[in-house]
């Protein structure tokens, strides 16, 4: 089976929308207020709950395992610019003992 690939990105106002069952459906509009392409997500209404509720959370799964991703990398980004912060810090007043030790 193959399928199609579409590639949008993530804008600050994307939207994610969901209902539940008979429908079961997830509505995610990554550039929010219906302004690109969308995509909706449904599952079959002959498919039992319990089997919607098992694939429901492979991907909430994978949502999550995305958004930690994410997080760590803003975490490091944060403690490395906290780290380049403190180092500029440190070179600075190393500068200044060297200034005014060296004119006496």
């Amino acid at each position: 089976m193959s399928g199609a690939q579409i590639t949008v990105f993530w804008e600050a106002k994307a939207e994610v929308r969901s209902s539940p069952p008979p429908l079961s459906s997830l509505y995610i509009d990554p550039a929010g207020m219906g302004d690109g392409a969308h995509l909706t997500l449904m599952f079959d209404s002959k498919m039992p709950l319990p089997e919607q509720t098992a694939i429901a959370d492979r991907v909430l799964a994978g949502v999550q395992r995305w958004r930690d991703g994410i997080a760590e990398k803003a975490d490091r980004e944060r403690t490395a610019e906290k780290e380049l912060a403190a180092a500029r810090e440190e070179i600075a007043r190393l500068k200044g003992e060297l200034t005014e030790g060296g004119g006496e």
